[in-house]
């Protein structure tokens, strides 16, 4: 809104109720709004992010040890796990609720500056602006102006005032939050005197080293030799020939909402080829236990095998699943503005990342 525009209201006629109006829309501005909701979204990242480095942490220790201490000390860290996203998902949600706002207030902002335009260029365009007849014709338009400035005033006004409530909502009703975890005190992973802990090494099994392309370029394909019962092994193959079966799957209580839930759980978990949870994922592996946690049965397969799956849509929602490539050698879930939750390669972790093609054809398939 152009500086000095309440001033120049005020010089017309009968102008005393949308003076203050006027001042009020002006003084505010969406972009510092906007600004805000951008740091909340980054220190909502941040949360995630360190989230998910803990929860690796503690996945390298559940993968290493075994025992009812183990077991207990893995499930007492998880608290701190779901303490984070909680934390993560109030905070962008306060962010969306600030977006709203800045958008409503900048809506108002607009349509008051166009009245007070009209009003200018009504005067501007008579013939005799001090004339009695073009007095009394500006003091028509300007009463005119007032209520429809009343009501776009009201309106943003009411949506800061929902924003704020929303918000403190969001930060006030989040579960669980850090404060809620007890202190390690005598649990049953933490040596003290008479308790006897229970953490049995896990041996570390022989490998072969093996090459993996799907999801980094390549086409998926895995060792013949190797069928695990991980995501990348089951009934297909997602870059070999054959033609993957489509898989019988139950919608269930599944939703979008609740698969992307089901996925944020897990970012942050290391990327082992066949693994289909809960520690660790492989890109399909990571879509089977997300969908399964999300209330929708369905059996584990390739990221084709999953492609030849669900119901093809053309305008993705959050929670459909991407598929790279035709037959798919990586597959993802949708959370909505051009971003996946998926598991990317080895070396990596579960992560979120941006819907990229990389010479690769992409293609969605819903399972709710």
């Amino acid at each position: 809104m152009g500086a000095g525009l309440a001033e120049k209201i005020a010089a017309l006629p009968m102008s005393w109720q949308l003076v203050p109006i006027v001042q009020t829309i002006e003084g505010t501005s969406p972009a510092d709004i906007r600004e805000i909701a951008k740091r909340w979204r980054k220190a909502a990242g941040k949360a995630s992010e360190q989230s998910g480095r803990l929860n690796r942490a503690v996945g390298d220790v559940d993968n290493a040890w075994k025992g009812q201490s183990a077991d207990a000390f893995v499930g007492y860290m998880g608290k701190y796990r779901k303490a984070g996203m909680a934390l993560h998902d109030a905070v962008d949600s306060a962010a969306g609720s600030l977006d709203q706002a800045a958008q409503a207030l900048e809506t108002a902002k607009t349509k008051v500056t166009t009245l007070c335009n009209e009003l200018l260029q009504f005067k501007a365009g008579q013939a005799d602006p001090e004339s009695d007849a073009a007095q009394q014709a500006l003091i028509k338009k300007v009463l005119e102006a007032v209520p429809k400035a009343t009501e776009l005033e009201s309106t943003a006004s009411k949506a800061l005032s929902t924003a704020m409530t929303e918000i403190n909502r969001q930060l006030k009703e989040r579960t669980p939050t850090f404060r809620s975890i007890d202190s390690p005190g005598d649990e049953p992973w933490r040596p003290s005197n008479g308790n006897i802990i229970d953490w049995k090494p896990v041996p570390i099994p022989k490998t072969t080293p093996t090459s993996f392309q799907g999801g980094n370029g390549g086409n998926g394909v895995t060792p013949a030799a190797y069928t695990p019962g991980g995501g990348s092994g089951g009934t297909g193959s997602g870059g070999a020939g054959g033609v993957p079966e489509p898989l019988t799957f139950a919608p269930g209580t599944g939703t979008g909402a609740r698969i992307i839930q089901a996925a944020r759980q897990h970012i942050g978990k290391p990327y082992v080829w066949g693994a289909n949870g809960p520690n660790a994922f492989d890109c399909s592996g990571l879509v089977y236990y997300v969908l399964n946690q999300a209330g929708i049965k369905i059996g584990d397969t390739t990221a084709a095998g999953y492609q030849a799956s669900g119901k093809p849509v053309s305008s993705p929602q959050p929670g459909d699943i991407v598929f790279f490539g035709h037959p798919a050698s990586h597959v993802g879930v949708y959370i909505g503005d051009g971003q996946m939750i998926h598991a990317p390669r080895p070396g990596a972790d579960v992560t979120v990342g941006p819907v990229s093609a990389n010479g690769r054809s992409i293609s969605y398939r819903r399972f709710t």
